[in-house]
């Protein structure tokens, strides 16, 4: 099977072909050499290996010689535990499908939103390089968007919610995507519904430190992951609202954004990692992404202006398209989903932060070794996190905000 790592004569020939085309350069062409290279050191993520792919392409009309730079993203290597996860969690074959079979539809619809994508299989997907085009993530290691960089998102995920409904305008088929964050009708050995339960564990660890809770600590431990666990009923396709492809996994480090040359407002952004995508009510990315990256304090302050701004952005782009938002989701409708989904934000924000804002010793502890990742997802994580609760303010404060936020609205007050 190729991989990142070994491209066939063949696999390089298709990106050089898909680049050429995407880029209107229907040109024959003879590849000269290609290089592959790790993007860092140390692990980018956790479910994928990253590379910058170099060509030397030859234009055989004109004896023009063009270097290309991609991006490569592959299947971890030499991990059997981190692939054993990635083939049960189903997020490489997931993320080729968006990316063959969907996105080229929707973006077509209404805007480019995902970066130009080469190749896509054999658990290899290839990519133009934002990074060379000025792209680059928005947040420190808080995980923190400002309102420009939520608005300018904001405008995107329109984009792409927006794009799915003209798609399916045209196409009496609907998208059908298999849930694989939070699946249902599963065994409770399952590796998602294990994994769910042992990150509320670690949040009921952190929550029984906090003296505000202690004189009502036994009902908030004994409701705690029922409450969370309505996010398995919600992800769900809708019988009864909107319904569009999300990209479900809306934290900042999957937002990157393209700045001018002067000044730190964002002009466009891209969506990257598809490998969580669903077909859903569009609230759900927008509660996430409008929550993880946020604080309770800049919610109260700003979050009734920024939804008001992705309902205008969405009105407009499907009046392009000679659409009326209020045939699909009138403005009652939306509100009323923005309401219903809001605790989707909250436990997204517990479950993705008690993991990716960990300070740098713990993340390496988990990357850099053959048993950190299992360790992390069966053994060690309650240790692991009491650690970095107990020894990193950042993390600490930043767990609290969004654990505080959803015990005191939907644990206490469900």
């Amino acid at each position: 099977m190729a991989t990142a790592l070994e491209l066939s004569s063949t696999d390089l020939q298709g990106v050089c072909q898909s680049y050429l085309h995407q880029n209107e350069m229907n040109a024959k062409f003879e590849v000269v050499s290609y290089q592959l290279q790790p993007t860092s050191e140390t692990p980018a993520g956790f479910l994928g290996s990253h590379f910058y792919l170099q060509v030397t392409l030859k234009l055989q009309e004109t004896g023009e010689v063009k270097q290309l730079r991609l991006f490569c993203k592959s299947a971890p290597e030499g991990n059997a535990s981190r692939m054993e996860y990635l083939e049960n969690f189903g997020v490489f074959q997931k993320e080729i499908a968006v990316y063959q079979h969907v996105l080229p539809e929707v973006q077509a619809a209404c805007a480019q939103i995902a970066p130009k994508c080469y190749y896509a299989d054999k658990n290899l997907l290839v990519f133009e390089n934002l990074i060379d085009q000025g792209y680059r993530m928005g947040a420190a290691r808080d995980g923190l968007l400002n309102f420009e960089q939520l608005h300018c998102c904001l405008k995107t995920l329109a984009a792409l919610h927006a794009g799915s409904i003209i798609r399916d305008q045209g196409n009496s088929q609907r998208l059908h995507l298999e849930e694989n964050a939070y699946p249902s009708n599963v065994p409770p050995e399952h590796l998602r519904i294990v994994n769910f339960n042992q990150a509320c564990e670690v949040l009921k660890e952190f929550i029984k430190t906090l003296p505000k809770y202690h004189s009502q600590l036994d009902y908030i431990l004994a409701n705690f992951t029922k409450r969370m666990s309505r996010i398995f009923e919600l992800v769900k396709t809708s019988k009864t609202r909107l319904n569009t492809l999300l990209h479900g996994d809306l934290w900042a480090n999957n937002v990157l954004f393209q700045y001018g040359k002067y000044g730190e407002t964002p002009l466009q952004c891209r969506f990257v990692d598809f490998q969580l995508a669903r077909y859903a009510p569009p609230a759900m990315d927008l509660l996430t992404v409008l929550t993880i990256p946020t604080t309770s304090q800049f919610r109260a302050a700003h979050l009734d202006e920024l939804l008001a701004e992705y309902y205008r952005f969405m009105t407009e782009f499907l009046k392009r398209a000679g659409l009326n938002i209020a045939n699909f989701m009138t403005e009652p409708e939306y509100y009323d989903s923005v309401e219903e989904y809001r605790i989707v934000g909250l436990i997204e924000s517990c479950l993705f932060c008690h993991l990716v804002i960990l300070p740098p010793a713990s993340t390496q502890e988990l990357t850099g070794s053959a048993d950190g990742f299992s360790d992390f997802f069966s053994r060690k994580r309650i240790e692991i996190c009491m650690k970095a609760f107990n020894s990193d303010q950042l993390y600490r404060d930043r767990m609290l905000d969004m654990l505080q936020d959803f015990v005191d609205h939907y644990v206490l007050q469900s």
